[in-house]
């Protein structure tokens, strides 16, 4: 239970009229990279996200692909320690929408799909706050992650999918399983 602190302040005059509302903007877009047999696994979409920053810190939308066809459903943040490997993992109904804003991570993706034309195809991504962007990783694409960097840090998920305890949509191989063409280096 968190800690509540409440007082009333009756001589407080103030009124929703008091307020200034936020001068309107133009919203930066920025178009989606799609796989392709040259360069990405098929399927998998990389979005550069925006970092909207004045003196008091910064800003980023997470949710920017289309709500009409994928809303939000279920939303969780992961915190990973400086060094700490996450894989390897695939899920059969989902897409996994991840999206790295802060931290130094690796992110690597491997396409087990027999009849995908990038079967067998690797990409290795560092995203995080020097590159922050939002991975969504289509079914069936294994996919594990390092933090690089010497703090801790998160990144969020928004599965198109909400987590079911009772039957979880992850299938999971151990880091150092020899068939996936990946080591993640150890410090």
């Amino acid at each position: 239970m968190p800690l509540i602190r409440s007082a009333r302040f009756p001589e407080a005059a103030i009124a929703p009229e008091d307020f200034k509302d936020d001068t309107p903007f133009e919203p930066r877009p920025v178009p989606a990279q799609k796989g392709s047999a040259q360069d990405l696994i098929q399927g998998l979409e990389i979005v550069p996200l925006v970092r909207n920053q004045d003196a008091r810190g910064a800003l980023v939308e997470l949710s920017v692909f289309a709500q009409e066809t994928e809303p939000v459903v279920h939303v969780y943040q992961v915190f990973a320690e400086p060094g700490s490997v996450r894989a390897w993992v695939y899920h059969k109904r989902q897409y996994d929408r991840l999206a790295y804003t802060n931290g130094d991570f690796e992110v690597v993706l491997f396409d087990i799909r027999q009849d995908s034309p990038t079967h067998r195809m690797l990409n290795v991504l560092h995203v995080g706050e020097k590159h922050p962007c939002l991975i969504r990783v289509p079914p069936l694409v294994v996919h594990g992650v390092k933090n690089r960097g010497a703090a801790l840090a998160s990144f969020v998920n928004m599965p198109t999918r909400r987590y079911n305890a009772a039957h979880p949509d992850k299938s999971r191989l151990p880091k150092n399983d020899p068939r996936i063409p990946y080591t993640f280096d150890e410090r």
